[in-house]
């Protein structure tokens, strides 16, 4: 990221003071100051736009699937492709195009997590988003993200304990956070002009507002990647692991690089969010989908491998906003619908194993007779890994109004 008097912004970690808004509600109180033991690394991967769940991983032998979609809309019956351990004595297979997560879920790294999403019935994709990134399931009106939250129960360490990477910005689940960073490249992340100007800035943002703490911030991080002599065109990824570079794999595979190498820094990364966008299909879906879930498990394959030393300390869960309709449109796609999925990779998941519960896809079964229902709520799974995983048991203040039931039990 280029940074001038223009865009300096953008790397900064609080939201322009989004907190001073008319009308907007900070949920955290009393927050006790824990220090990580573990030094965790949580990533939370965002597949925006409603990846299509039953394109993905979908149950086999049920004639309501076989008989609601075009065939290329269906994950095939093949054995090489079937996950073990599925739900309520069922067969699931996985998308072929998604091979590589396959050898993940089969070696024990991955775990599935089926009818996962909002329980608001939301298929607003603006709504959806929002909520799901505010740790809510209605709006309240907060300025924060549920991450911002999480960082108001513990005292961080290290130069970037919280960071988006990509180029789409600062993730709404960090609002408000001083603590973030939001970047693309690594050594792009610096202040483009003349040498006095970093000093400048270093004056200007004197003070002990959260804009003030988060130009400094990102000053910081500056200084500190300036020293460490980044060169992202000669990064050598570890353990044969290959990043996709197709069109429409690209970017998002650059932030995954970029941000493995920002983990073997050392630099702190504690949370780190990674977008990838495109998943919304109403239209030449058998074109679209399988292009994009190749690029995602390939993605995602090369990133765990190529950080296999940080296997047991390290976190991911990949999610969407929501699913799409069990039934195909007319134009040869998919529209938006209601439960989704999760994937929860690491070195300490349960893996090779599904969890939760398979609502089934008879009529009455789904929601509105037209959607797979929900019968995970997104926050349960985040709510496991940040008690189990990051010894945070703060859940009712991370993500207010609401007691998680019973652990799934993938950790």
């Amino acid at each position: 990221m280029k940074i001038n008097r223009r865009n300096f912004l953008k790397g900064l970690g609080a939201t322009v003071a989004l907190s001073t808004l008319p009308g907007t509600q900070s949920f955290a109180y009393n927050p006790l100051y824990l220090k990580n033991p573990k030094d965790e690394i949580f990533v939370f991967v965002f597949l925006k736009g409603g990846c299509d769940a039953l394109n993905f991983i979908a149950p086999m032998g049920d004639r309501h699937y076989a008989d609601a979609r075009l065939t290329e809309l269906q994950v095939p019956e093949n054995a090489k492709f079937t996950l073990k351990n599925g739900l309520d004595d069922l067969d699931f297979n996985i998308h072929p195009k998604a091979s590589a997560l396959k050898e993940l879920y089969d070696s024990g790294n991955m775990a599935v997590i089926p009818a996962l999403g909002l329980s608001n019935g939301t298929r607003s994709h603006f709504e959806a988003i929002k909520l799901i990134e505010q740790g809510l399931t209605e709006n309240k009106g907060s300025a924060q993200g549920w991450m911002t939250r999480y960082f108001e129960t513990i005292s961080a360490t290290g130069a970037l304990p919280a960071v988006s990477i990509g180029n789409n910005g600062l993730s709404a689940a960090f609002a408000g956070c001083s603590q973030a960073i939001s970047m693309d490249k690594i050594s792009a992340f610096k202040v483009i002009g003349e040498p006095v100007l970093q000093e400048v800035l270093a004056n200007f943002y004197q003070g002990e507002t959260d804009l003030h703490q988060a130009g400094q911030k990102a000053l910081s991080t500056i200084k500190y990647l300036q020293n460490k002599k980044i060169d992202d065109a000669h990064y050598h990824p570890e353990h044969g692991a290959n990043y996709p570079s197709k069109w429409n794999v690209k970017s998002f595979a650059e932030s995954l690089q970029n941000l493995a190498q920002l983990i073997k820094m050392d630099a702190g990364v504690h949370i780190a969010t990674v977008e990838y966008d495109g998943w919304d299909h109403h239209e030449n879906q058998a074109y679209h989908f399988p292009l994009r879930l190749k690029g995602l498990s390939d993605a995602l394959a090369a990133f765990y491998n190529d950080l296999t030393q940080y296997h047991h300390r390290m976190t991911m869960v990949v999610m969407s906003e929501f699913g799409r309709r069990l039934k195909s449109n007319r134009s040869g796609g998919t529209d938006h619908g209601h439960g989704g999925l999760a994937l929860v990779l690491g070195g300490q998941v349960k893996g090779g194993k599904m969890y939760g519960e398979w609502p089934g896809l008879a009529t009455h079964q789904l929601n509105n007779n037209v959607d797979l229902e929900v019968t995970t709520d997104y926050r349960t799974v985040l709510s496991e890994v940040l008690s189990k995983q990051l010894d945070n048991n703060n859940i009712e203040t991370i993500f207010p109004n609401f007691t998680p039931p019973k652990m799934l039990g993938f950790l």
